[in-house]
């Protein structure tokens, strides 16, 4: 049988860490987030504060597993509201014909080419900052992708000769959509959206570098990231840390994504 998939063991681990670590906040924390001493401003890394302190000398490290609620609670929402919007929206275009099907076609391409960060800076803006405007803003315009990916898969399983010999049975549409197409297409677009995911990460990490994530006192490692960039000289350690834990729930997710393709790919041969 065929060895398991590394990427996708690396990618289960990696995110099981964030999991833990977010989980583990709720109960735990090393020092209050809130808690300053200036005293300790910009000290490194020690045996106390695992990832150093900030500029008004609080735990790093706190506000890192802080941070990590805001980081689930983006992986799991932005991918529900592409896939509540998407999927639907992709379905329908590949059960019509002609000018509808053309038109959402047309439509999905467009929101695509649209960069996604220009907007949920648009939606953030007109809704306010907020961790939960910025998941809006991500899963809105991460739909289209989820609907394109829907429509591709729903016709080539439409132009098979079974559903084609269902049709001729008389069997409905919705029948069809949930009988033979959803089934079959359900890995592809699971895949999807674990990719969006990651970039939802990205793109929070992002509108919080720059002022429109969650506000202040929540912890966000985008904001951690901002915060640093006036001591990045003095201590470098409060940049690279949120850094590096954001690409790698990143690169997790990707793992995660490109395991996921190879596992649940049906054409995929297995030797013996």
């Amino acid at each position: 049988m065929k060895q398991k998939n590394v990427t996708l063991g690396i990618g289960i681990c990696l995110l099981s860490l964030v999991l833990i670590a977010a989980l583990l906040s709720f109960f735990w924390l090393p020092f209050s987030p809130e808690e300053t001493n200036p005293l300790l401003r910009l000290s490194a890394p020690d045996y106390l504060h695992w990832a150093g302190t900030d500029k008004l000398g609080r735990d790093v490290f706190s506000q890192l597993m802080i941070g990590a609620r805001s980081v689930i609670f983006v992986a799991i929402v932005s991918p529900l509201i592409a896939a509540i919007i998407g999927i639907p929206m992709g379905l329908f275009a590949a059960t019509c014909k002609g000018i509808v099907d053309e038109g959402l076609s047309l439509a999905f391409d467009a929101m695509i080419a649209f960069p996604s960060i220009l907007l949920a800076m648009l939606v953030v803006t007109v809704r306010g900052a907020s961790l939960f405007s910025a998941v809006i803003a991500i899963g809105v315009s991460a739909s289209a992708p989820v609907a394109r990916v829907t429509r591709v898969n729903a016709l080539a399983v439409l132009a098979t000769d079974y559903v084609r010999a269902a049709r001729a049975c008389g069997m409905s549409k919705i029948r069809i959509l949930l009988r033979h197409v959803i089934p079959n297409i359900s890995s592809m677009v699971t895949v999807q959206l674990v990719l969006v995911a990651s970039g939802a990460i990205l793109a929070e990490a992002s509108l919080a570098y720059l002022g429109l994530g969650a506000p202040p006192p929540r912890a966000s490692w985008g904001r951690l990231l901002m915060e640093s960039q006036s001591s990045v000289m003095t201590a470098p350690w409060g940049a690279i840390i949120p850094g590096v834990a954001i690409i790698t729930v990143v690169l997790a997710l990707n793992f995660l994504g490109d395991g996921l393709r190879d596992v649940l790919d049906p054409q995929e041969e297995v030797s013996v």
